[in-house]
């Protein structure tokens, strides 16, 4: 079971009247996207509580100081000076960076009492800190930040300098937009130290929900991604429009500033960056649009059965890609790993995991199929292998199954059904393939939202040889 840590008192601090207020400000303004299910110990907004708790008790005992989420509280009174559009610039040079979030974000703490003695008693303010959370910085920064949207248990700050600026870092960054951009979070980190955040995400989840396991110091592989930067093969950038013309195509400014104008991005593929020349050289200048989707696709001449990788700009555009011997075929609005290049090393990856069974796996349940990619991609493990998959999104399933015949494969032995995840394995065209957990692999693979509570408990009664999850998340 999980268990979920909560705030000890603070609460209290806020009348009803104000939080319902306060939090229908701020819910307002909250740029991101928004999950519902609060309740959730793994809803973003609780793993953001649970990794500031974790940051407080590093804190405290690097600096012989105890500082609890009760210090840390911001009341209605500094909640409300710092809404948008009516606060004031409250400028803070010399902070320290301690840690960096999930989301890439730095991790200071300043006292209260440096900005707040004119929107709160004085009195109240002793000995109280505000946590910042900065974006575009990293441990051992020493920064100026501008304080921005104050939250119950931290504020956002807006990076204004780095002061202690490195030739390393500087050579971390290849691209030109990285501090505006709300793209990419990680440039200022080696790749190393990249993989070693990455662990660490999961090393903490690990601790944050279910701490009575025991972690061996050799905890994990983060394995390398074949490309660093031009790998990545779907954009989906957003034109800024003044009065009725597009004058910029871009992504977010990471400090909410409109859009940032970009003519390369550094971690696409030369493909798609070509056709985000052609986009910008034919849509800059004209009629107001809202965004593009450009996505990388195979040119296959079907007399020869050559090929060559092109990018198509378009929602309703059938994209071709090619994995090892097997082809897959989708609309741009499918999903799809936009970074093809790790996809045969996590083939190979869970592959080295089913030879290492003790019996031959007669069975593979893609619990996520979308238009089937691991199913197909793994059918070929032995000749009498079952495969099922299942999916909510009906376009996906009809391209799982168009799939399924381009490459040949016998619908007898490899089914993808429309349906429900949640339900899968008292699915009725499940249960008439006979298909038990022994000798079985499931995939999980699942949005962003991850897997909810009864999937996990029918997992669990299936009792498969083995369970291969795929995060989004990383």
């Amino acid at each position: 079971m999980f268990r979920r840590i909560r705030p000890s008192t603070t609460y209290r601090f806020l009348s009803n009247v104000h939080q319902q207020k306060v939090s229908g400000l701020l819910k307002f303004f909250k740029k991101t996207k928004r999950r519902a299910d609060l309740n959730d110990p793994t809803h973003p907004s609780n793993v953001n509580f649970l990794e500031i708790c974790d940051f407080l008790t590093k804190y405290s005992k690097q600096t012989t100081t105890k500082i609890t989420d009760q210090d840390i509280h911001n009341p209605y009174e500094i909640l409300k000076a710092f809404l948008p559009f009516q606060r004031k610039d409250h400028i803070i040079s010399n902070v320290k960076i301690w840690g960096v979030s999930n989301n890439g974000e730095g991790i200071a703490i300043v006292p209260k009492s440096m900005y707040a003695s004119e929107y709160a008693d004085s009195e109240s303010i002793l000995g109280k800190y505000t946590v910042l959370l900065i974006p575009k910085t990293t441990t051992g920064d020493r920064v100026k930040v501008l304080l921005k949207m104050h939250h119950e248990f931290y504020a956002e700050g807006e990076l204004i300098e780095i002061l202690n600026d490195t030739p390393k870092r500087q050579r971390n960054i290849l691209c030109n937009h990285f501090q505006k951009c709300n793209g990419c979070q990680l440039q200022s980190l080696s790749y190393p130290e990249q993989l070693e955040f990455k662990q660490n995400i999961i090393k903490k989840a690990y601790q944050f929900f279910y701490p009575s396991l025991k972690l061996s110091s050799n905890f994990g592989v983060v394995n390398p991604s074949p490309l660093q930067y031009a790998y990545r093969t779907k954009l989906t950038p957003h034109f800024e429009n003044k009065g009725n013309k597009c004058v910029k195509l871009g992504f977010q400014h990471v400090n909410h500033r409109g859009k940032i104008d970009v003519e390369h991005c550094p971690i696409a593929t030369p493909e798609i960056n070509g056709k985000l020349t052609e986009a910008r050289a034919k849509y800059i200048g004209n009629e107001a649009m809202r965004q593009l989707t450009l996505r990388q696709s195979l040119r296959i001449d079907n007399d020869t059965g050559e090929f060559h990788e092109v990018a198509l700009e378009g929602q309703r555009k059938v994209i071709t890609e090619k994995i090892g011997e097997f082809v897959f075929q989708f609309d741009s609005n499918c999903f799809f790993q936009n970074n093809n290049a790790i996809l045969p090393s996590v083939l190979d990856y869970i592959k080295y995991h089913v030879n290492q069974l003790e019996r031959p796996v007669k069975n593979i349940i893609d619990t996520y199929c979308g238009v089937g990619f691991f199913g197909i991609s793994l059918s070929n493990l032995n000749n009498k292998l079952k495969v099922f998959g299942i999916e909510i999104s009906e376009s996906s399933i009809n391209y799982a199954n168009h799939n399924l015949k381009i490459n040949g494969l016998d619908p007898e032995r490899v089914k993808f059904i429309y349906g429900d995840a949640s339900n899968i394995f008292k699915n009725e065209n499940f249960q008439k393939m006979g298909i038990s957990g022994d000798g079985s692999v499931v995939i999980v693979d699942p949005s962003r939202k991850g897997s909810d509570l009864n999937f996990m408990k029918q997992l669990l009664e299936f009792e498969p040889d083995l369970i291969v999850y795929i995060s989004c998340n990383m």
